[in-house]
């Protein structure tokens, strides 16, 4: 599962490592994309061009996430987070797949979720995430996304 936010510049990059990684895992996993919601907008607010990125990955489930509900569940707080789980329930990854904020290509990050995803041993099963916050809604300050 991977949790942006609409407006998030950074998400596209996350968007792109996790259209490869999935290319890697040859269908081996469930896809989907939740996309943060504040309740004082429009479904229309989310359906951006990353809304569109994200449906056109093969095999991805996009969905909005209504103030958070499944972010907080799984702990997401900033964009780009990711998480993977095997078949048992049990949390193999959680973290950030891109290089840096906003940065695509090969990394440590993404190479560890693809072998966890296909069975095999990875370097990391945890990893910081860098980007906008999921939070932000809290406090109402949407200006500068809008």
């Amino acid at each position: 599962m991977l949790f942006v936010h609409p407006r998030c510049p950074c998400t596209r990059a996350s968007l792109g490592e996790f259209n490869r990684l999935l290319a890697k895992c040859n269908a081996t996993v469930a896809a989907h994309v939740w996309f943060f919601r504040p309740r004082t907008v429009s479904t229309e607010w989310v359906k951006t061009d990353l809304w569109r990125k994200a449906a056109a990955i093969p095999g991805v489930n996009v969905h909005e996430d209504l103030e958070r509900y499944q972010a907080r569940m799984f702990g997401a707080e900033t964009s780009g987070y990711v998480v993977l789980y095997n078949t048992h329930g049990q949390l193999l990854f959680k973290g950030r797949i891109t290089a840096g904020r906003g940065h695509e290509g090969d990394n440590a990050r993404k190479d560890s979720l693809i072998a966890l995803a296909i069975g095999a041993e990875a370097k990391a099963k945890q990893t910081p995430v860098f980007g906008c916050s999921l939070l932000e809604n809290c406090e109402g300050r949407w200006e500068w996304i809008q």
